[in-house]
């Protein structure tokens, strides 16, 4: 099922090696063999069909994801199809909600209809995973056949021909409705499609205090009417920021800050917010530096001003990255701007209410989030009948249970984590999976780049805008150069 080995010798002996990243704590490495293995014995009588269209319609889920030129299997002989990340529990949930229990019921159902499994594990930290892909697929052993690979991580085996060309397989359509058509954006290269989502993450946006609003004359709901009707702008935002910014002790330091954030969810929102990108792509598919352009220069320029005028709490001496998290969930700041997957980290322990909005719209943009989904890839070791079978067995796998929803799907996880579901969920996080609200951003695809090159000194106040962007514009040009040639 795999390719030759000679061949692989000769490919390494010219790859590059991806870079050492520095991040999550490490996780057990679990390495088995893989699914090429488990299914050769049975591929010589699996045989595959075409769906006539009017054969099992609706199977795979509450939906009809039938099409008529999907290539379709009887019997995927046994295989076992292995599924690797860097934060999936030991055992899957089958139980702790009636969705739950239903989508593992039609699992069940489709292992036993089509003889397959899918086994999806904890394989390495998210930091080390880069390197765990590269190493395996290069020595010709992947441990599992579908890999998830950070989106700031997939540049260098994309670059290096590490990557299965998934426009090549029939067994899947990704223009159904499932399939993350901005992952497949991004990852569409010389004219193939190198990897997939079946995934939509809601990504940053603003959290706020609920009862540190009322308390400086601000309705609680009140963000949410004005997302609602298309009037939550950056004008009433720095309103928001004038009244929440407390001095109650007259000591010339605010007791209570408007704001506390991440540098890079801050400028990289503001960009957004403003029209605007750090990297881009022309018509012709090539790499483009949009630091340059005047939407940028002005959505830095005005979160600056708000960090000038102290309404954002500055980064006490010594404290660790996060240190925001902790700011908020104790009432120090009444807003931070974050990743929506913050919330696990002071949902529970927060005593005062909180909300989650999008960010605001400024004067040439709306509002907007930016997509950063993890990518999943297959390595380009294995055969083309190999692959049309785990991709068919995925396809099935990511459907939902019959009687729900795609939002069903996404939609339980957060439900359960926000204490206003229905303006949180329901309102902000559905407005975040719209495609006229997600402002891809090209510069994880440009290696040896980072939001930080220009975000942690501005936000510091360490340089200004145009110092920072003077500093670093030859660099990330001579990188997104590189990117665009290959190298």
């Amino acid at each position: 099922m795999k390719r030759n080995k000679k061949w692989i010798a000769l490919f390494l002996s010219t790859a590059l090696a991806v870079s050492a990243l520095t991040g999550c704590a490490d996780s057990d490495d679990n390495s088995g063999n893989s699914g090429a293995n488990s299914a050769d014995s049975g591929s010589e009588d699996n045989g595959s069909s075409e769906d006539s269209g009017n054969e099992e319609s609706g199977e795979e889920g509450g939906e009809d994801s039938g099409s008529s030129t999907k290539t379709r299997f009887d019997d995927l002989g046994g295989m076992t199809i292995k599924i690797g990340d860097w934060y999936s529990p030991e055992e899957e949930d089958t139980t702790s909600t009636q969705y739950a229990e239903d989508r593992y019921n039609y699992r069940q159902d489709i292992y036993s209809q089509y003889n397959f499994t899918v086994e999806r594990k904890n394989i390495s930290s998210w930091v080390d995973m880069p390197q765990k892909f590269t190493t395996e697929v290069m020595s010709n052993d992947p441990s599992v056949d579908i890999w998830y690979l950070y989106q700031t991580t997939v540049a260098e085996p994309l670059k290096n021909n590490l990557l299965y060309d998934l426009s090549t397989v029939k067994s899947v359509d990704f223009s159904e409705e499932k399939w993350n058509k901005q992952v497949t954006e991004l990852m569409t290269y010389n004219g193939g499609i190198y990897g997939m989502s079946t995934e939509m993450e809601p990504r940053a946006g603003l959290f706020y205090n609920k009862r540190l609003f009322e308390e400086a004359g601000i309705p609680k709901d009140e963000p949410y009417e004005l997302q609602e009707k298309g009037e939550w702008t950056w004008d009433k935002l720095e309103e928001y920021c004038k009244k929440l910014t407390q001095d109650k002790d007259k000591d010339g330091t605010p007791d209570v800050y408007a704001m506390a954030s991440f540098s890079k969810d801050y400028f990289k929102m503001l960009a957004a917010t403003n029209g605007a990108q750090f990297v881009s792509r022309d018509e012709n598919g090539k790499y483009v530096n949009a630091t340059k352009t005047q939407n940028f220069i002005d959505a830095a320029n005005w979160g600056v001003s708000l960090i000038e005028k102290g309404y954002i709490m500055p980064d006490p001496e010594g404290a660790s990255w996060d240190w925001f998290i902790t700011a908020f969930r104790d009432g120090d700041c009444a807003m931070q701007t974050a990743e929506v997957y913050t919330v696990s980290s002071f949902a529970d322990s927060m005593e005062d209410d909180f909300g989650f909005v999008m960010f605001p719209a400024g004067p040439n943009g709306n509002m907007a989030t930016v997509p950063l989904d993890n990518i999943l890839v297959i390595p380009y070791n294995y055969d083309a009948e190999t692959v049309e079978k785990i991709m068919f067995g995925y396809d099935l796998y990511t459907e939902p249970a019959p009687g729900y929803t795609l939002d069903d799907e996404w939609k339980a996880t957060y439900n359960a984590q926000f204490r206003d579901p229905e303006l949180s969920v329901d309102g902000t996080l559905e407005l975040m999976r719209q495609e006229e609200h997600r402002i891809l951003d090209y510069q994880p695809m440009i290696p040896r780049t980072d939001y930080g090159d220009f975000t942690y000194s501005v936000y510091a106040r360490a340089k200004t805008p145009q110092e920072q962007l003077e500093e670093m514009t030859p660099t990330w040009d001579a990188r997104i150069k590189d990117a665009n040639e290959g190298k």
